[in-house]
């Protein structure tokens, strides 16, 4: 476990493609006190529109790529945060590690075209600004 000051969070989602990677970036620029780390059950590569979405909000998607849970899962992990309902089902982690569930809609998926996509996102975003910072208070 990380010390009090500095906390660690595994953001899981099952293709670490969108609402995870996001929430990830989110965590390690807006809420102190917390490091976070994403991965999935079934990672594919982060989605264009996901990483378009973070670079034009001043984000650095350079370094960001999907990952195994088993590759980032380790004893510095001090809480476990589902961001889909299917993650926590399908993710089967014995680690005992506290676990919290946020399910988030992905505006990916969803359907329509890259516009409503990307307003998608962006919505997505400033719910993740909102209530974050509260869920790992």
């Amino acid at each position: 476990m990380t010390t009090k000051e500095e906390r660690k969070v595994l953001i899981v989602c099952t293709h670490n493609a969108v609402r995870s990677q996001i929430a990830e970036a989110v965590v390690n620029r807006h809420v102190e006190g917390w490091t976070a780390v994403s991965a999935g059950s079934d990672p594919r590569s982060p989605h264009p529109l996901a990483l378009s979405m973070l670079e034009k909000e001043g984000y650095d998607v350079g370094g960001m790529r999907s990952k195994r849970v088993g590759e980032v899962l380790d004893d510095s992990i001090d809480l476990l945060l589902f961001v889909c309902g299917e993650a926590d089902s399908c993710v089967h982690i014995s680690a005992a590690v506290p676990r919290r569930r946020m399910p988030l809609p992905d505006p990916v998926a969803e359907g329509g075209d890259d516009d409503a996509r990307a307003e998608g996102l962006r919505e997505l975003h400033r719910r993740l600004l909102s209530e974050l910072p509260a869920l790992l208070r």
